[in-house]
């Protein structure tokens, strides 16, 4: 069974540091990434817009919480054990490729 990562939260030492590893564990943009920390920090969650599997979620979790991100992991499963759909509304827009974009949902602060 598959899953989606929700991050509900971040808080910890080193937002630098956090963002630079959530960009390359969620293949995104650094820009993206830091307007999704930024986001974060202030408390407002976000959902990675595709499943992942069991094995890698359950890796991803206590690695991701170390970086100080609250992690929750949402069982893909329906009432006959088919996949559904994102549990929520995507934050993204869709682009070509694997990720999708977070335009215009998060400010870039000055």
């Amino acid at each position: 069974m598959s899953c989606f990562l929700m991050i509900n939260s971040w808080a910890g030492d080193d937002q630098m540091g956090a963002t630079e590893k959530m960009a390359r564990i969620f293949r995104m943009d650094p820009e993206e990434a830091d307007a999704v920390v930024d986001n974060l920090a202030s408390g407002n969650p976000w959902q990675f817009d595709h499943q992942v599997s069991d094995h890698q979620s359950q890796v991803a979790e206590p690695y991701l919480q170390s970086l100080g991100f609250e992690v929750e992991r949402i069982p893909v499963m329906s009432d006959d054990g088919m996949g559904l759909g994102m549990p929520m509304e995507a934050f993204s827009e869709s682009k070509p490729g694997f990720f999708g974009k977070i335009k215009g949902l998060f400010k870039k602060k000055s």
